[in-house]
């Protein structure tokens, strides 16, 4: 038999400051100040750590108030929508996931709150407060995602009672069955499922079962009458039976709350609305994929009969020829780079001038100057007659330089050069 120690100064301390915070946080949530309820939730939690081994301590009511208003919170929050800007950065990025995600993260953060510390490697659904439950599977409901409902629901009935002082008997068990019986599953369409598991069930009153079986006889009847109300005129592929609205499930009662998923997949419903986080759908639909082969450009001008019974009624319009222009081509190396630039840039006649410019004028002058080195008296005198003869700067120039390349093939002969 376990001994606890009463409850020290430190410890009563604690719970008249969650029980000051919790009156506050209240106050808070039911006028909508969702930041002034996230500043108290969090001071809460600081001061909320799991239990240290698998017994009652001072605290346990605590976690429950407090992890009920913490899932109530987000997932109000997450079903409506807020001006995300306004919110505190941590709800934010929560509010931010996926419904599916959304509903695990608080699932795997309550499992961690109430299991010990000494059992931390594997938290287990044995321990969780059946209003915790309740509250975990309500929100799965609120987003749309009965599966993860489900998962939670079922997971809870398999573990419970391997926890002695976590109540799962009595009115517990009945009220988690009620939820799970007349919510979960009809909204999964599993009716022939409910009825085959109220038979093989034995632990509730036969009195409490035979009410729970004749509130899902009702509720069935009312959503195959819904069923032939809403059926579109078109087929669509087949869903589970949908199921009429039925009587809110309210976050803030002790027996139903809002939302939680289970740490397994599953896929919401329908999509969120407006907030911008991932859409993602809870039920899915069958999709066809259609394959569409264009036919030779010369049957474009064939057309297809209307009402040809061979057609399938879904008429493709003509796509426009393909622009095999368009085609992805490799990226230039860098050999054709240098060789395209050369060529833009490197003409013919530019490169003749370059030749002019660069190595013919250099060498004349060259040639000038070293035959001016060698010119004898008789050289400078034919010179200077010929500059006093007038003549032109272009035919003193061409004499000068028709002088100097015979001179230059004259030296060459003689061995000179």
């Amino acid at each position: 038999m376990l001994l606890h120690k009463p409850p020290n100064k430190g410890s009563s301390s604690t719970e008249a400051t969650l029980q000051s915070l919790y009156n506050r946080a209240a106050r808070a949530f039911l006028h909508r100040d969702v930041a002034i309820t996230f500043t108290l939730l969090s001071a809460a939690f600081a001061l909320l750590p799991p239990p240290l081994t698998p017994s009652p301590d001072s605290l346990d009511v605590h976690r429950r108030k407090w992890d009920i208003l913490r899932i109530t919170l987000e997932t109000t929050v997450f079903s409506s929508t807020p001006d995300l800007a306004d919110l505190p950065q941590p709800l934010r990025e929560t509010l931010l996931l996926p419904p599916q995600s959304f509903l695990s993260t608080l699932y795997a953060r309550s499992l961690i709150l109430f299991t010990p510390s000494s059992l931390y490697r594997k938290p287990s659904s044995a321990f969780l407060p059946h209003q915790v439950v309740i509250t975990l599977v309500a929100s799965s409901i609120k987003i749309d995602c009965p599966n993860i409902g489900r998962e939670i629901t079922e997971d809870w009935l398999s573990k419970r009672g391997q926890c002695d002082f976590v109540p799962s008997t009595g009115e517990p068990y009945h009220k988690v069955l009620e939820l799970y019986c007349l919510h979960v599953l009809p909204r999964l369409g599993e009716w022939e499922y409910v009825k085959e598991f109220l038979s093989y069930e034995n632990e509730l009153s036969s009195d409490k079962r035979r009410e729970l079986y004749l509130a899902l006889e009702v509720q069935h009847a009312e959503a195959l009458e819904y069923k032939k109300r809403e059926t579109p005129k078109r087929e669509i592929p087949p869903s589970p039976t949908p199921i009429p609205p039925l009587r809110s499930l309210s976050p803030a009662s002790s027996s139903s709350s809002l939302s939680t998923t289970s740490t397994r997949t599953a896929v919401p419903a329908s999509p969120r609305p407006k907030l911008t986080r991932q859409q993602s759908a809870c039920s899915t639909s069958a999709v066809s994929d259609v394959t569409v082969t264009r036919s030779p450009r010369h049957r474009h001008n064939q057309s297809m009969p209307r009402g040809s019974s061979s057609t399938s009624g879904v008429y493709i319009s003509r796509l426009p020829p393909v622009d095999h222009s368009l085609a992805t081509v490799q990226p230039p190396t860098s050999l054709a780079l240098i060789r395209s630039y050369f060529n833009h840039y490197f003409t013919t006649t530019r490169l003749a001038a370059l030749s002019i410019l660069f190595f013919l004028i250099p060498f004349l002058s060259l040639i000038l100057r070293r035959r001016r080195r060698l010119e004898t008296p008789a050289d400078l005198v034919r010179r200077r007659l010929l500059e006093a003869r007038g003549d032109s700067i272009v035919r003193r120039l061409w004499n000068e330089l028709v002088r100097a390349i015979l001179d230059t093939v004259r030296m060459g002969g003689g061995g000179l050069v």
